[in-house]
């Protein structure tokens, strides 16, 4: 009975925990809107970031590589030197990639529907990821609790994501000559340093 006292309030816990970082990401963005001057209008969408986009694999960084660090830094702080596993826990490599399982950015094809209001990812097929770009907040991904926020400023797209794991990831969306570019900074109090890589597209032109 006691065991699961404290597996409820430990669930409790983390879940007040990521509610309570939800609600300061959300602060943080309405401070930001409410710093602008009132008489500026809002940026507009940019439309060129709508379409269908394939990667550019060779003038594009490597997740893979850019994460190889962090991996490292979360399995150090998981599993220091000299210390035994414990018998009934993970091992330190799975729960270090655990950290990075909300990182997943599009491997070939990205495509991106605007409307008023929202912006709608698609990456590689798989299930839509909606994002608000009018001050609401939303959960993208009911699998896996996370919360997201999105803004225009200078024709660029800015989506940041809150986990429940406490990984934070920060994408900005643009145009620049023809080119998508995806740049993408990932966040945990377990790395040294953020994770930073950038992706570039080209427009995907389908015949017929």
């Amino acid at each position: 009975m006691r065991t699961s006292h404290c597996h409820t309030l430990r669930g409790l816990g983390t879940t007040l925990l990521f509610v309570l970082c939800s609600i300061l990401i959300g602060s943080l963005w309405m401070q930001k809107a409410l710093a602008a001057p009132a008489a500026a209008p809002a940026a507009a969408p940019d439309p060129d970031l709508a379409g269908r986009w394939l990667l550019d694999s060779e003038r594009s960084d490597s997740p893979e590589r850019a994460s190889r660090r962090a991996l490292r830094d979360v399995q150090r702080v998981l599993e220091p030197r000299g210390q035994a596993t414990q018998p009934s826990s993970r091992p330190a490599a799975e729960r270090a990639r655990s950290v990075l399982a909300p990182l997943t950015p599009p491997r070939e094809h990205v495509h991106i529907d605007l409307g008023e209001g929202e912006a709608i990812f698609r990456f590689d097929g798989e299930a839509p990821r909606r994002h608000y770009t009018d001050g609401r907040s939303g959960i993208t991904d009911s699998a896996r609790p996370q919360v997201g926020f999105a803004a225009w400023e200078d024709g660029r797209l800015y989506v940041e994501q809150a986990f429940d794991g406490g990984t934070r990831i920060v994408e900005t969306w643009w145009v620049e000559a023809d080119r998508l570019r995806a740049h993408y900074e990932v966040r945990n109090s377990l790395f040294r340093e953020p994770v930073r890589f950038t992706l570039q597209f080209q427009r995907e032109v389908r015949n017929g």
